[in-house]
């Protein structure tokens, strides 16, 4: 008996561990746009972004400013993110927080319920079918969601091929790092054109600068925007966000 109890209680310990925070999905499906603010220092494209880099304002500055979730680099070597930032942060907000990173196995996936993400980002270009896919199973049986990124109309199959709910259509090119917006315009043209846009929820990354650029996104119908470089360079990202007419 002692230990049939102590395994019932194991379990219920085990789904509160699996259950998340507040929800990514729940916010795409409000009305307006959602913001996706993220943190991140410096980037290959890019180097140094942020030279006075102050991560805990930065957080506070995107609290304020109405944020519906915040993105988080933990890639050390190439955008000089941390995995212990990440922790520190999680205790400062129950805004859904997304794990930006390039996940490739699945003890990154583990490793991400551990540090407190609610959201990791799984990147179609660098998997294959069925690693992207069970990687995805993987993450929502923990408990977490999951962004599937995709760049090009061969990384939308994959995605399809996997239960994804949320898809991010990255404008940036990963091998040269150009910026096209209207890479997010092909990708809904294309779910459009199956008949499958309203499965899915549509997140817009990079290149996002300017309030014409916003403007240009929500006439396509996207759900939500991830805007990092622009908010991460503005001397006052509250105000930033107001004038690019999110919030």
């Amino acid at each position: 008996m002692i230990l049939e109890k102590i395994v019932l209680e194991k379990e219920r310990e085990i789904e509160n561990l699996k259950r998340r925070g507040k929800s990514l999905k729940e916010r795409l499906g409000m009305e307006g746009l959602t913001l996706i603010a993220e943190i991140k220092r410096a980037s290959p494209a890019k180097g140094l972004i942020s030279s006075n880099f102050q991560p805990e304002h930065q957080l506070e500055e995107y609290i304020n400013a109405g944020a519906d979730a915040v993105s988080i680099l933990t890639d050390e070597k190439f955008f000089q993110g941390s995995k212990e930032l990440f922790r520190k942060l999680r205790g400062k907000t129950d805004l859904p927080l997304l794990r930006k990173d390039f996940i490739i196995e699945p003890v990154q996936v583990y490793e991400s319920l551990f540090l407190g993400a609610d959201v990791i980002l799984l990147i179609a270009s660098i998997l294959e079918e069925g690693k992207l896919r069970d990687l995805y199973n993987l993450a929502h049986g923990l408990g977490l969601e999951v962004i599937v990124e995709v760049h090009t109309l061969e990384d939308l199959k994959k995605a399809m091929k996997t239960s994804a709910e949320i898809i991010g259509i990255n404008n940036r090119n990963l091998h040269d790092f150009s910026i096209d917006l209207k890479t997010t315009e092909r990708i809904l043209q294309e779910l459009e054109k199956q008949k499958l846009r309203r499965n899915y929820y549509i997140i817009a990354e990079s290149g996002i600068k300017e309030r014409e650029d916003i403007d240009y996104l929500k006439g396509l119908g996207v759900d939500g925007v991830l805007i990092g470089e622009t908010l991460m360079r503005a001397g006052d990202p509250g105000k930033k966000i107001k004038e690019l007419g999110i919030k």
